[in-house]
């Protein structure tokens, strides 16, 4: 919406009574209306469509802080971006609204229906999305339940949805997909989950009480500290999420999908490294290829060797050492290497798109293309498309050319790093410190949060 057209208001706002169906000319006056009674100007009037159909309408980029719509049908409206703070959604038809990037602080969800909803970057943190239901009252004064109205999260898309803190009770579903969502502290108990993505996801700290987690997938989720009395886990693929042995002390993890122990290996890591590293310098000649994917390597002490080519996917590294230990072409995708010591590593032409790099020391490491052998300098881009670098160390990191599309890098430290070439479409850059860095041809569209 054009936030410029804001002043061209008639006087009539007073007299306006709208009925059944909103359309969207009345939407869109009803929304600069509101704008100047957020705003303190004359000829005001808050937004009011409770109860009302304001269904397939557009309204991107609305400041629609405090509006009130309770049991207001928005099914298939177009809110992506708006900013609906504090406003009062209680018992509303979200199902297949476009909420992208949407601001829900604190808005009252309780009995909405958000089945099928898009809710990717939505920012949900204090939100009430409880069940609840909506009175009416008869001709006596008794107040008489309208409809049932309990909050329908079924199948919606919450990819990196801010829902920190959120009061969710039971009303997530089946098959809701949250690649890379904050939940830490959000309250999950007796929700059922099943067969949901919860890849990247994090539960620091949430009350996941007779949850069912059944046959989702945590890849690279964090589950350290949240209460998981009960919770239901079988089919669940836990492989490279994060969790202390104190965590499931109340959980069954017998039927869950878990990273491989290093003493069910065939070989000890001593050996599979020997014969890898033999199989580099002999050019594959003698030898195996590591293949250490699934792999639990928590606190491992790798540093200074030559992983190169390796398969590391999904393979969990987290609080290892792997200072000046070359990568270069190996498959990393999905890694959870959360505050790992990477320092001086050779990530020349890896695939990390997806890892889990949280708090990573990659200070001074290598991420620049890898020339091929016997290409006539065809060069292999380093990938880490989708990854979480929140509160990484990248000083003087070298990430030439490197793929940063739809990273998190929140409070990233890139001083004096070198992104030139980069691209970090979609990124989120909020308080990253990029004091320094080169940032010579980077494509930043759509990225957030960039200061110099």
């Amino acid at each position: 919406m054009d936030m410029c057209a804001m002043d061209e208001l008639d006087d009539g706002v007073g007299s306006w009574t709208l009925k059944g169906r909103v359309t969207q000319p009345e939407i869109r006056d009803l929304a600069k209306y509101h704008y100047s009674y957020l705003h303190g100007r004359k000829n005001a009037k808050r937004l009011v469509v409770s109860f009302l159909d304001c269904s397939d309408l557009t309204l991107n980029g609305a400041d629609l802080r405090d509006a009130e719509m309770v049991g207001a049908k928005l099914a298939g409206s177009r809110l992506q971006g708006a900013n609906l703070s504090g406003s009062n959604l209680f018992g509303a038809d979200c199902s297949g609204t476009d909420l992208r990037d949407a601001v829900l602080e604190r808005a009252d969800l309780r009995g909405a229906i958000l089945s099928n909803a898009v809710l990717a970057g939505a920012d949900l943190r204090r939100a009430d999305i409880r069940n609840g239901f909506i009175l009416h009252q008869d001709e006596d004064g008794n107040l008489i339940p309208m409809r049932e109205a309990d909050a329908v999260i079924d199948g919606a898309n919450l990819d990196r949805a801010k829902l920190k803190g959120a009061r969710i009770g039971r009303v997530f579903g089946q098959r809701t997909s949250m690649l890379n969502a904050d939940l830490t502290g959000a309250n999950l108990a007796n929700a059922d989950l099943s067969d949901s993505d919860l890849r990247g996801a994090v539960f620091a700290g949430a009350d996941l009480t007779n949850t069912s987690l059944r046959g989702c997938v945590l890849h690279g989720a964090v589950l350290a500290g949240a209460l998981l009395d009960n919770t239901d886990l079988e089919g669940a693929d836990l492989t490279a999420s994060q969790y202390g042995y104190i965590d499931m002390l109340k959980v069954d993890l017998s039927k869950a999908i878990t990273s491989i122990e290093l003493d069910s290996l065939d070989k000890s890591i001593a050996e599979l490294l020997r014969d890898h590293m033999l199989w580099v310098r002999t050019l594959g000649r003698e030898g195996h290829q590591a293949d250490l994917s699934r792999v639990d390597l928590r606190k491992a002490e790798l540093t200074g060797l030559d992983l190169s080519a390796a398969n590391l996917t999904l393979t969990n590294m987290s609080f290892a050492n792997l200072s000046g230990t070359q990568f270069r072409a190996s498959n990393l995708s999905q890694l959870m290497a959360m505050n790992a010591d990477m320092t001086d590593a050779d990530l020349r032409g890896t695939r990390l798109d997806g890892a889990n790099l949280f708090g990573c020391n990659l200070s001074h490491a290598r991420l620049s293309p890898l020339v091929l052998t016997g290409t006539s300098g065809r060069a292999a881009h380093t990938s880490l498309r989708g990854a979480r670098l929140e509160e990484a160390k990248l000083h003087q990191a070298n990430l030439t050319r490197a793929d940063l599309s739809g990273c998190r890098l929140i409070r990233a430290n890139f001083r004096d790093a070198n992104l030139k070439d980069a691209v970090l479409l979609d990124c989120d850059l909020t308080g990253a410190d990029l004091r320094g860095a080169n940032l010579d041809g980077a494509d930043l569209r759509g990225a957030v949060g960039v200061r110099y």
